[in-house]
């Protein structure tokens, strides 16, 4: 074992041996990082590379792309661009003080060109960041203006009425902010939150 060892150190002193093992080294840390910044966009998605700073490339890949982005750096985030269903459920105060619960069902889809600011503004998930951000206001600023029993207990008629300015309302949002929803599919309901017969 001591003789083995001998001969290794002999070989390592050797100036030639030194510098093909450094190229070695070398070559297969360079072959490992090129591996490791290889990323390709997920099928139905757009893709953003983000560095740790959080600033974003000026380019948007397209799905099934291969993307370089360089380990511990940068990384790649793949926007969805399929539209997305999205369910939101918040309770509101209503004109005469009392809570009532909005339950928001919607599709919601991004303008492509226009991914970074959607990313920037709402995240990842920007259906979800767009709905927190955004629809909760709308809704709250309708509610407030109702009473529990215009919006519970009320015509049908009249219970559309404020679903659809709601709805129009949000459809304005998302044309501002560059997101497409299907203002046709879009479902809201009115609910007592005391009310446990669901």
């Amino acid at each position: 074992m001591a003789s083995r060892y001998q001969r290794i150190v002999a070989w390592l002193q050797v100036t030639n041996n030194q510098k093909n093992l450094a190229r070695f080294g070398g070559g297969m840390s360079f072959c490992v990082l090129t591996m490791m910044s290889m990323k390709r966009v997920t099928p139905g998605h757009v893709g953003l590379i983000e560095d740790w700073q959080g600033t974003l490339r000026p380019y948007i890949y397209d799905d099934s792309q291969l993307v370089l982005a360089i380990p511990f750096w940068h990384r790649l985030i793949n926007m969805r661009l399929i539209p997305v269903k999205k369910r939101y459920i918040k309770e509101f105060k209503t004109k005469d003080g009392r809570d009532v619960e909005v339950r928001l069902v919607c599709r919601l889809q991004p303008k492509v060109h226009w991914i970074p600011e959607i990313y920037y503004k709402f995240g990842k998930d920007y259906g979800r960041g767009f709905l927190e951000k955004e629809a909760s206001v709308d809704i709250s600023e309708v509610v407030k203006t109702r009473t529990f029993a215009e919006l519970i207990s009320g015509t049908e008629d009249d219970v559309d009425a404020i679903a659809e300015e709601i709805n129009q309302r949000i459809a304005d949002a998302c044309q501002f902010h560059k997101i497409k929803i299907a203002k046709d599919e879009t479902s809201i309901v009115f609910l007592d939150p005391d009310d446990d017969d669901e």
